[in-house]
């Protein structure tokens, strides 16, 4: 590959064919069967697990990154790349990834630093991941089929200059001896300003599997990590699965996004912080009710915090609020276990903060929802909540309870191997079928104006069964324990 790049701190290494050849081999020879609930009478044949595999070849040339880059780097899908502990996109500098490209991160019993092995955009810096429906971006973890696992990898860390609701924040999970000296004295891993339209990049068709770095208690490296990114980012049809913790989690800012999905991982689907506000449409998550989540005394699908008190950055943001605008949202637990640490709450909003939340299902928690410390402007309407103990859900809302149940008549929505989550016909009439509200689907932020959602008929992720699915066409995958990359 034509070197137009500056890497500081990088180390290149190639394999030869031979090698790649037998590694091959042995992870043919290592593929396991990785467990569900039976699959639905009509739907997929569990014993294919095969719902959107992913068999794209694995180049044999191999660059791996490391330290510190600057410039302009441009990653190439003939090539597969490795993170060797900590990896910083410079302030100013862009990443460029191309489509149908496999970035693995090194587990730290394998990096050089003996440091974990993420990848943190700074402030002012770019990534530019864009897949394809056909070819997408992928991240994940260096172990062969059959011996992957959360927390293999680091995750990846995106950090802009839009606007927090503290002063000069640091991102969570990254300890100080992890940020190389060449950065020192240079807020390395800082975030927040005055800019709500800040442009960090495009993040489009990605996968991000076997992430997540547990510091401390509260202080841990997410799948994805956004702190203070802007609204003029791009974060389409992003898959976060088997992370060891969060999968998403939002520290202020005002990204907008679309079509997510949150696949088996360990602790909250979906986490806003810091004075969020931003708009997502048509996200889904799925615990594993298999997973006993040793890291996580309450999964939640939904958490929401804030400050506790009015701060000031720059003399724009004071008493700025996490408010995000959340619609068509599918939020799954299990199907029967009805204690702790299995499944918590389907959504919680603590600690002042508020939010938009309608037009979505959430089932199998133990809690519906839990709103007792959450802003008095907090919307929580016209949403299907289905829970096993103890509701919390608001009024305006459908509740169910009872165990084992769907009540939304959706297809798989427990199949963790062959998911299915459109809603199924015929009769009894499924209540997901009709009802979406625009209503406070048009509220406008500091920032301006956010952005526009799509009408639909239906409420949750994904419309009626014989309809197409958003996660069919080759991006999203869920059997990563045994894709053969």
């Amino acid at each position: 590959m034509k070197n137009q790049n500056k890497f500081t701190g990088i180390y290149l290494s190639k394999f030869s064919f031979l090698f790649v050849l037998i590694a091959a081999m042995f992870i043919a020879g290592c593929k396991k069967d990785n467990g569900s609930n039976a699959a639905p009478e009509g739907e997929f044949n569990r014993a294919a697990n095969a719902l959107f595999p992913d068999n794209r070849p694995v180049p044999t040339t191999v660059v791996t990154l490391s330290g510190v880059l600057t410039g302009t780097i441009n990653l190439v899908n003939t090539t597969l790349y490795k993170l060797n502990g900590p990896v910083y996109v410079d302030s100013l500098a862009t990443i460029n990834i191309q489509a149908g490209t496999f970035i693995k991160g090194l587990d730290k019993i394998h990096t050089t630093s003996g440091f974990p092995s993420y990848l943190v955009i700074r402030r002012g810096g770019k990534i530019n991941a864009t897949g394809t429906a056909t070819a997408p971006v992928v991240f994940t973890s260096e172990y062969a089929a059959g011996s992957r696992a959360e927390g293999d990898w680091g995750g990846i860390v995106l950090l802009g200059r839009s606007l927090v609701n503290n002063v000069n924040p640091k991102v969570e999970g990254i300890p100080a001896a992890q940020i190389p000296a060449v950065l020192a004295g240079k807020d390395a891993i800082g975030y927040g300003g005055n800019i709500e339209n800040d442009n960090s990049g495009i993040l489009r068709n990605v996968r991000i599997e076997f992430a997540g770095e547990v510091i401390t208690e509260g202080n841990e490296l997410n799948g994805l990590t956004l702190g203070g990114v802007g609204s003029g980012t791009t974060l389409d049809h992003i898959q976060v699965s088997y992370g060891a913790d969060d999968a998403f989690e939002f520290f202020g800012g005002s990204a907008n996004a679309t079509n997510l999905i949150s696949y088996l991982n360990d602790d909250d689907d979906f986490d806003f912080d810091q004075g969020y506000q931003g708009s997502i449409q048509f996200a889904v998550a799925q615990k594993d009710p298999r997973a006993a989540f040793p890291r996580s005394t309450s999964p939640n699908g939904i958490e929401s915090n804030n400050v506790t008190a009015p701060i000031v950055i720059g003399g724009v943001n004071a008493g700025r609020v996490t408010n995000p605008i959340l619609s068509n949202f599918s939020l799954l637990g299990d199907t029967s276990s009805t204690t702790a640490p299995s499944v918590g709450n389907g959504t919680v909003f603590r600690v002042g903060s508020s939010a938009v939340f309608k037009n979505s299902i959430v089932g199998g928690y133990i809690t519906g929802a839990n709103v007792s410390t959450a802003a008095a402007s907090l919307v929580y309407t016209n949403n299907l909540v289905h829970y096993f103990t103890t509701s919390g859900v608001p009024a305006g809302n459908t509740t169910f309870t009872g165990t084992a149940s769907d009540p939304f008549r959706l297809l798989a929505p427990y199949n963790i191997t062959t998911p299915d989550w459109r809603y199924n016909t015929g009769l009894p009439t499924s209540p997901a079928a009709t009802g979406w509200n625009a209503t406070g689907l048009t509220v406008t932020h500091a920032g301006g104006s956010l952005a526009s959602f799509t009408n639909t008929t239906y409420r949750g992720a994904f419309g009626i069964r014989t309809g197409s699915r958003w996660d069919s066409t080759g991006w999203a995958s869920y059997q990563p324990t045994s894709n053969p990359y």
